[in-house]
This record gives structure tokens, C-alpha cells and sequence, in this order.
């Protein structure tokens, strides 16, 4: 009584003495219960173990008498021992396509990988790319006939130098993804275990929008909150692609790609394709030469290649770890840097020609090549995090001149994603479209005008798309908008100066006018009225309105007592007075918002300076205990001086 026991039990004959297979069932959306299935396996003796919630389902296996739990990727049938299960071999047509990756993470998260001391997210990716390998070898090699060798042997010895040969190979044909000579860093009982789950299910031409959502899970969460790196949410990523409608011959770019979720999307609304010979001319025809990425950050450098690879790609043109695409000078240092630039240079997409006997190997020359491009659509969202603070880099932009400024003498400094507007539209051939995602802020903080006043002269704009806060929930809740701009070509900036010119011409000199009138009436008072011309005059009484005299009573004008207001006169002018409060009320919501969004900067701007700080330090813990609660106390002032005095609402102005 009161002794909780499984679901199911299989047993090896009609006796029901010895259990083979123990089955834990729960509701749909349950994730719990594996540790509870373990402790029947363990009571009832039983090789195997399922758990499954109707939606997904793992298979525990325990190889006796060994007590670390291992995994299957399919029940033994009636007759057959777990061993036949891992020496069957496999074909691409016995993986499975419906799949939930994130979930198999998570339950390899649960088993070992949270206790394995290695890097999960790089081991992880590590397992993703010789699968991806194996995949396509099985497709291509006719002498594979489509069987798969990615998968467990009975000794995990056996299988650790399977997986490793097959990672080995991939890194051979993706170079640059991981360290040259990398092996996989998981103990072998724990990569025994792992590739049990992935093993059947197949990854090439899978969701990618489930792959998106694993891969998502697996950055991690410090590098989401410090340095602003969040996915961009795939019906964002639709919008932008589907309003700017990207041509099969456009040149498309995104400098931050992160995930390639934009490329991704590109690459299905330009060129569809539906199974793997589909894919494999959609590689050639157009992903190899139309579609490019760069990221800085090392972890989306391996996301995005696993990912297009997916998707059938091929990841030719997507470049990074450690290549900027605000600075590049950084270009020189890489290997992936390298290839960008020569990239570029046969693709012909650099505005000036790079000439044919230039070695790229003089940084100095990056600004005058490669400062601007001609890409057809730019797709991006930049970090919303992140200073940069070189200043010879900084002189390359117009949009840090504010900051040279202020900075003076000092260290200058300005956020990245202000640097990435003008990167993007440099990076714009005339005429071609950009669709930028930024924070709220930068359309509307007054201090921030010069951004708008400078994007306006560089580009038509197109539209301004605002997203709801919750958009990049629970990563930040900084609201954002999305940003559709095409930049103007050299005869409609021609015409525009045209127009500028014929105004400036048409424009009377009502300056010297006025000087004139002032030195002739210099000896006196006032100037007769008929001498000021009527255009002057109006202007006069536009820029200063003349008041009603005040008789001493509070009243304007003569002595007669004002008529009473007749109730429907009454009636509009406390509509008028309403009508102007919540005007007001409207306003002043909108400073509380730039209000807000200016703190968030400050505290992130302090969290950073933190980091930086504990980072560098060499001196005593408790000289950085001191120096960490100054550098609080700063920004808390600075904090207080910035938040609103009050909270603003409707009854604050009696609405």
C-alpha cells in the first residue's frame, strides 16, 4: 500500500519473472520523471528503461553490471538482446526526421553532461558536426550506399574513437570552426551515453526552427545578458525578410548573423527547396554565392555554419570567429579574415577595385578597401550591448565624432549597435535595402537626433516597425523597433543637392535685408512700419507673437466684463482643455520611456565596467570588494539623478 510502482512492464516470457523493459508514461508537457524510472530499473532488475510524455521519449539502457546509465535509439524487438540494437547498422532512410532537439539536450543535460566538467556547448556542437559530416558523406559516397557510421559500439572505447574519427573529418572539411587538432573532450562513458539519442534522428534538411530553439538553449544565459547577444525571434526575422523581398540575384549580408536565422530565411524566400537534390543545386546556384555572414563571437561562429549545413548550405561565405565587421583591420589577423577579404575581392564587392596584385596584408589599407561594399540587402540585429572604445577605429565613423568630441583628450567610446547603422549603410550598394533591429531608443532619445539626422541624409526611409517589449524575453526587455531604410544612389543624392540649391537660391536674403534696415535707421528708435516688407513683417510676428496688454486686473484688453459661455461652449473648450492634457500626458509617458531606457544603458554600462574591473584585477580580494562598491555608488547616483521624480499616469493630470 502507498509503494509507487511503473507504469508498464515488459516481461522476457508469459512467467513474469524477468523484466525487460520498465515504461514511465506521463501527461503531455511533463518533463520530469526520469530519475523516478531509474529507481524501478533498479528495483525490478530491468536492462531497459522509456520514458515518454506522448511527445518525446527517451531509452535508458544499463549494460550490466556496469551502474552508469547508457541510451538506445530503438527498443530491442521480441527475441533480440540490447547488443543487436547497437551493431545494427543504420541507413539515412531509418533516421527520424520528427524530432525535438532541445529536449534531447536537456535529457542528456540530466544524465551526465551537467556533471561532466567539459564545455557543453562546445561538446555538444563538437557531436552536431560529425553527425552533419556523417550525413553527407552517406549521401554523397556511393560506396556508403547511405549507411551511417555515426553511432555506438557495445565498448565505448570503440565508440569514442568512431565519433572522434568522424569529428576530425568534419573539422578537414569546415576548417576554421574549431581549434586545428581538437579532439572531443567527453569522457568516454559520457559521449557513450550522448550519442545514443542523436544517433537516430536526422539532422541535415531537419527544422530548422527546432534547431534554432536547441541552439538557442545552449548559449549561454551570461552571454545573452552581458553582451546582448540574444536569436532573434524567427517571425522578426520573417517580417524583415518578406518586407525588404530579397531577389534570387541579390547580393544579401548580414554583418552580426549570430544564427544565420536571417540568411536562413533569405535562402528559403529567394530559392524553395524541398528535398535533398533540391538543396544540393540550391548550395551551388545560390546559397554559395548570394548569401554572406561575419560574426565576432566565437560561440555563434559554430552556430550559424551548423545551421546553414542543415539547412543544405554549405557555409562558404560565412566568416568568423574573431572577425569584425566594424573593424577591419581585425581581418588581417584570421585565417577566416583572410578569406573574407578574398571573398570579397573576387566577388567583386568592394566599391574600390582591389588590384590584382594587392597580397592583403597591409592592415593599414583596410579602411580604404573594405571600409565600403556593395551588397544588394543587409538583414541584421546587432548586439545591443557593448562599447566600442578604440579610437583610431572610431575616427572611421560619423557617427563617433559626438564621442571624439566629448572625449576630447580622454578615452572616447560609443555603443556598437550606433556604429553598426552606419556599418550597414556603407556597406549598401546605392540603392540597396536594409532592415536593422534597435533599441527603442535610438529612434527617439532627443540626445540621440545626430543618428536620425545622419540616416536621413544617407537614406530614404522606409519604415519604422515597432516590436512589443516582450519581444527578446526573458533575455532583456528592452523594447526595440525594426529599422527599413534604402540608401540613396549617386543621382537621386545629386537631385536632392539640386533641390537644396534651387531653395537656397529662391530663399530672399532676409538677413541682409534686415542689416541694411538697421544701418539706415541706426540713429533711431524704431523703423516705420512701411519700410519693413511684408514677408519680413510676418516673420517678425511669427518669431515674436505680440501679447494682449494686461489692464492691472488680470484681464487682457478693454474693461468690458466677458459674456458668459453658452453650455455647448463650455462643453468644447473642457474637450480643448482635455484634448491638451492628454497631449501632455502622451509626451510625458514618452520621456518616462526615454527615461527608462536611458537607466537600462547606465546599469548595463555598470555591469560591464564591473566585469572589466574583477577581470583585470591583481590586487587584494578585499581592495576589490572596495573598489567594486565604489564603482556601485557612482552609478547609483548617477542612476537616482536620471530615474523620474514621480510615476506618471492618467490621474496624475486629473484624466
Amino acid at each position: 500500500m502507498g509503494t509507487k510502482a511503473a507504469d508498464i512492464v515488459v516481461y522476457l516470457d508469459n512467467t513474469k519473472t524477468t523484466p525487460k523493459i520498465v515504461l514511465e508514461i506521463k501527461k503531455p508537457k511533463r518533463k520530469d520523471g526520469i530519475d523516478q524510472l531509474k529507481s524501478y530499473l533498479n528495483a525490478e532488475g530491468s536492462p531497459i528503461g522509456v520514458w515518454s510524455n506522448g511527445a518525446d521519449s527517451i531509452i535508458l539502457y544499463r549494460p550490466y553490471p556496469k551502474q552508469f546509465d547508457d541510451t538506445l535509439f530503438d527498443i530491442p524487438r521480441r527475441g533480440e538482446e540490447p547488443s543487436a540494437v547497437l551493431e545494427k547498422k543504420k541507413t539515412l532512410l531509418d533516421l527520424k526526421r520528427d524530432f525535438n532537439f532541445k529536449k534531447i539536450i536537456q535529457d542528456l543535460e540530466e544524465l551526465v553532461l551537467a556533471d561532466s566538467g567539459a564545455d557543453e556547448f562546445n561538446e555538444i556542437f563538437k557531436l552536431i558536426f560529425a553527425k552533419i559530416w556523417d550525413e553527407k558523406e552517406a549521401q554523397e559516397n556511393p560506396k556508403r550506399k547511405k549507411t551511417v557510421e555515426f553511432g555506438k559500439a557495445l565498448d565505448p572505447e570503440i565508440t569514442y574513437d568512431r565519433i572522434n574519427k568522424l569529428f576530425h573529418s568534419a573539422c578537414e572539411e569546415w576548417p576554421g570552426i574549431f581549434d586545428e587538432g581538437e579532439d572531443i573532450k567527453l569522457r568516454k562513458d559520457h559521449l557513450q551515453v550522448c550519442v545514443g539519442p542523436i544517433e537516430g534522428v536526422r539532422l541535415m534538411g531537419s527544422n530548422l526552427r527546432i534547431m534554432d530553439d536547441a541552439f538557442e538553449y545552449l548559449l549561454p544565459t551570461e552571454a545573452k545578458k552581458k553582451k546582448g547577444q540574444f536569436f532573434t525571434p524567427r517571425h522578426v526575422v520573417e517580417m524583415c525578410v518578406r518586407m525588404l523581398n530579397p531577389k534570387r540575384t541579390d547580393y544579401v549580408m548580414d554583418p552580426s548573423c549570430g544564427s544565420a536565422g536571417f540568411l536562413l530565411h533569405a535562402m528559403d524566400w529567394c530559392y524553395p527547396a524541398k528535398d535533398a537534390d533540391a538543396r544540393e543545386l540550391r548550395k551551388h546556384r545560390y546559397a554559395a554565392k548570394y548569401l554572406w555572414g561575419i560574426d565576432f563571437e566565437t560561440r555563434a561562429a559554430k552556430t550559424s555554419p551548423a545551421l546553414m549545413l542543415i539547412a543544405g548550405d554549405g557555409h562558404t561565405n560565412i566568416f568568423g570567429p574573431d572577425v569584425s565587421s566594424l573593424d577591419p583591420r581585425t581581418w588581417y589577423n584570421t585565417g577566416s579574415g583572410t578569406k573574407l577579404m578574398q571573398a570579397l575581392r573576387d566577388a567583386k564587392l568592394t566599391k574600390k577595385k582591389i588590384p590584382d596584385n594587392e597580397t592583403l596584408k597591409d592592415e593599414d589599407l583596410a579602411w580604404e578597401y573594405f571600409d565600403e561594399l556593395k551588397f544588394d540587402v543587409i538583414l541584421a540585429s546587432p548586439p545591443f550591448a557593448g562599447e566600442m572604445k578604440d579610437k583610431k577605429m572610431l575616427a572611421h565613423y560619423d557617427l563617433a565624432r559626438p564621442a571624439l568630441k566629448r572625449a576630447k583628450d580622454k578615452g572616447a567610446k560609443e555603443e556598437r549597435d550606433v556604429l553598426f547603422i552606419e556599418r550597414i549603410l556603407k556597406w549598401l550598394k546605392p540603392g540597396g535595402r536594409a532592415a536593422i533591429v534597435l533599441p527603442q531608443g535610438k529612434f527617439n532619445n532627443s540626445s540621440l537626433a545626430f543618428i536620425r539626422e545622419w540616416i536621413l541624409r544617407k537614406a530614404r526611409l522606409l519604415a519604422v516597425v515597432g516590436l512589443h517589449p516582450n519581444t527578446f524575453k526573458p533575455h532583456t526587455g528592452t523594447k526595440t523597433s525594426v529599422l527599413f531604410v534604402q540608401k540613396y544612389t549617386d543621382k537621386e543624392l545629386k537631385q536632392i543637392d539640386n533641390v537644396k540649391e534651387e531653395v537656397a537660391q529662391a530663399c530672399p536674403d532676409y538677413e541682409q535685408t534686415i542689416r541694411d534696415l538697421l544701418a539706415k535707421h541706426e540713429d533711431d528708435l524704431t523703423i516705420p512700419e512701411e519700410e519693413i516688407p511684408e514677408a519680413i513683417a510676418e516673420l517678425l510676428l511669427e518669431t515674436f507673437q505680440e501679447t494682449e496688454p494686461d489692464n492691472g486686473n488680470g484681464e487682457a484688453g478693454d474693461n468690458e466684463e466677458a459674456e458668459p459661455l453658452e453650455l455647448e461652449d463650455r462643453v468644447s473648450q473642457a474637450d480643448e482643455e482635455i484634448a491638451n492634457l492628454r497631449n501632455e500626458l502622451i509626451q510625458a509617458k514618452q520621456q518616462l520611456e526615454d527615461l527608462a531606457s536611458d537607466v537600462e544603458a547606465l546599469e548595463q554600462q555598470r555591469d560591464r565596467e564591473i566585469e572589466i574591473l574583477e577581470q583585470g584585477w591583481i590586487s587584494a580580494k578585499r581592495e576589490l570588494t572596495q573598489a567594486r562598491k565604489k564603482l556601485r555608488d557612482e552609478y547609483k547616483e548617477k542612476i537616482k539623478a536620471w530615474s523620474y521624480p514621480a510615476s506618471v499616469d492618467d490621474s496624475t493630470f486629473g484624466i
